[in-house]
């Protein structure tokens, strides 16, 4: 039995959040899927593993992360609860995951097989088609996601590139002052730039009265 922030948890993720909660409740039961419970720094999918299950996150943090030789890590993507984990890898042909997922702090994710949508047996015709639409609705956004961040670190100037990023999420939150989703050591690394050097950016830009910042929230001035 779950618990009932659990079951909100996989209400609000992209599977279900359309979904009248007593067909949503028969459906998940069908899934019959698993709560897995994961400790802060575990890893959650790595490299080149199969993956055959799709997850839903119910509460926690996961960063999916990409390593270089050097043992670089790049930050791909901060996951949070009712995020689904794994849906582009267990849809793939191969199966086979192009990164890391570990868990940045406690986490629960409930698991269900992916052949559900696949095969005949758990889910009726129309039910597969309504998870494979989202699914493809989740893969497009998601596309769409990883564009920006390859517009973003296209841009060469470090503090030019931090303006792009910092203007990106005022238009997302609709205003000059918005809480980000990364710490300082995360959004570096998400911006591909080092610690050090973009505290001291964030440092100049505020003095030059840009923007101001307190952790994650910042406030950006307007422009004249």
């Amino acid at each position: 039995m779950q618990k009932e922030q659990d079951r909100e948890a996989i209400y609000r993720s992209i599977f279900f959040c359309d979904m009248d909660r007593k067909k949503a409740d028969e459906i998940i039961n069908r899934l019959d899927g698993r709560t897995v419970n994961y400790d802060k720094g575990e890893i959650i999918i790595r490299e080149r593993e199969k993956l055959n299950n799709i997850g839903i996150l119910l509460d926690g943090v996961l960063c999916k992360v990409q390593y270089y030789r050097d043992g670089t890590e790049q930050l791909v993507q901060k996951l949070v609860s009712s995020f689904v984990v794994g849906v582009e890898i267990a849809v793939s042909e191969k199966k086979t995951s192009p990164y890391d997922v570990y868990a940045s702090e406690q986490a629960h994710i409930f698991w269900f097989p992916v052949r559900a949508m696949e095969e005949e047996g758990v889910l009726d015709l129309r039910e597969r088609i309504e998870f494979y639409k989202k699914a493809v609705h989740f893969l497009a956004n998601e596309d769409i996601r990883k564009y920006r961040k390859i517009e973003l670190l296209s841009i060469r100037g470090i503090r030019e590139r931090i303006e792009q990023y910092l203007r990106i999420q005022q238009s997302r939150h609709k205003s000059n002052a918005f809480d980000i989703e990364f710490n300082r050591e995360q959004m570096a690394n998400y911006l591909g730039i080092n610690r050090s050097v973009l505290s001291h950016e964030l440092k100049k830009m505020e003095k030059e009265g840009i923007l101001k910042v307190r952790k994650n929230h910042f406030e950006l001035a307007d422009k004249e």
